[in-house]
């Protein structure tokens, strides 16, 4: 795998990412690597750009995409966390998984130095963080939002001053708030009677210093590319991401980060997913079914919007989820869907792609 360039997103007024099943009111803390990649070329659209002939690597029974996205993942200072793998049985010993059995479970992120540890194939029991009724150890981990996030015990001095804690009182920072959910009231005034219509939307709140990361990994030097890309994010930081962005919700700051080597993923072996996966055909069923593989799929739908062109509802597909271990049988895995909506008088006039490549990690703990 190329190296991985991380962007830090700052979000001065809240971020909203809806999550299909479940209405206005709550929001992701997660911007998944296909909405990344769609808003991306959205906005090559805008610039004016010819979108169909920088997408033409990226489609077809055979792509080959010149770069891969991760989704977008919390980040404290300088502290970038990844998604917890959801085979756990991997990540610690038989004893641990009895005993801290609740606590595991309320993870949903881990550090990028616990996750190094991790790929080198070492198990992290000395690493997770105390209960609350013992004593903290050096060699024990911190626990963040309610133990939602979990980073090592080297990594807590690059954590900003906020979550800084005296000696001895280290423990504390786990009720510190990273993010909050947030429900802002909003109204609607009816055309024709004027009545007015109360809702709430959700919102994603972060504390100072905090905020969302994604890696870029270019798979092959393409100069003209790599130019659009920085331009694009120029853009989108003013435009925003996400859903209610004319409420002010989802625009940002970002700032490129130095690059990280992760392993390579190896052809019969797992590998851990940083974004989300939807398999091409001849990649089924050895990608999912393979003896180190556990996943986890994901609904992905909602609206399309294409200048000139009413809001509509795009195809629905089944991604496999960040965190998950598959086996592909070569890389690049993935492809970019078509998730136009067809009706009876025919498809609609346009292709709406959904990215679905794979940016994963070569994994070596074994099942």
């Amino acid at each position: 795998m190329p190296q991985l360039i991380p962007y830090h997103l700052t979000f001065s007024g809240g971020l909203h990412i809806g999550i299909r099943g479940v209405d206005l009111e709550e929001s992701s803390v997660v911007i998944p690597s296909d909405t990344l990649f769609s808003a991306i070329a959205a906005t090559w659209r805008r610039m004016g750009q010819d979108v169909d002939q920088l997408l033409t690597p990226f489609a077809g029974k055979s792509p080959t995409p010149p770069f891969l996205l991760t989704s977008a993942f919390p980040r404290v200072g300088n502290v970038r966390f990844h998604p917890m793998p959801v085979k756990p049985q991997t990540l610690f010993s038989d004893a641990l998984l009895q005993t801290r059995g609740k606590a595991l479970k309320r993870i949903q992120f881990l550090s990028e130095g616990l996750l190094q540890k991790l790929l080198a194939g070492k198990k992290l029991d000395e690493d997770l963080f105390a209960e609350e009724t013992k004593a903290h150890t050096e060699k024990n981990g911190f626990a963040l939002q309610g133990g939602t996030l979990w980073l090592s015990a080297a990594e807590y001095a690059q954590l900003p001053p906020a979550f800084q804690r005296e000696k001895g009182k280290e423990l504390s920072i786990r009720y510190e708030p990273v993010w909050a959910s947030e429900r802002t009231p909003r109204v609607t005034i009816g055309r024709i009677t004027s009545a007015a219509n109360i809702f709430h939307a959700g919102r994603v709140k972060f504390a100072q210093d905090c905020g969302l990361w994604f890696g870029l990994a270019w798979t092959r030097v393409d100069p003209n590319l790599e130019t659009l890309v920085g331009q694009a994010l120029a853009l989108l930081q003013h435009a925003g991401l996400g859903g209610e962005r004319t409420s002010g919700y989802g625009a940002f700051t970002f700032a490129e980060a130095a690059r990280v080597t992760l392993p390579d993923p190896t052809r019969g072996h797992a590998a851990l997913l940083l974004s989300r996966y939807h398999p091409r055909g001849e990649e089924l069923p050895t990608a999912l079914t393979h003896a180190e593989a556990a996943y986890q799929l994901v609904p992905v739908g909602g609206w399309l919007n294409f200048p000139g062109y009413a809001p509509q509802r795009r195809k629905r597909l089944l991604m496999v989820s960040e965190g998950s271990l598959v086996c592909p049988p070569d890389y690049p895995a993935g492809d970019c869907s078509d998730v136009r909506p067809e009706y009876p008088a025919g498809k609609f006039a346009h292709a709406i792609y959904r990215a679905g490549f794979a940016l994963a990690v070569g994994w070596k703990t074994g099942g």
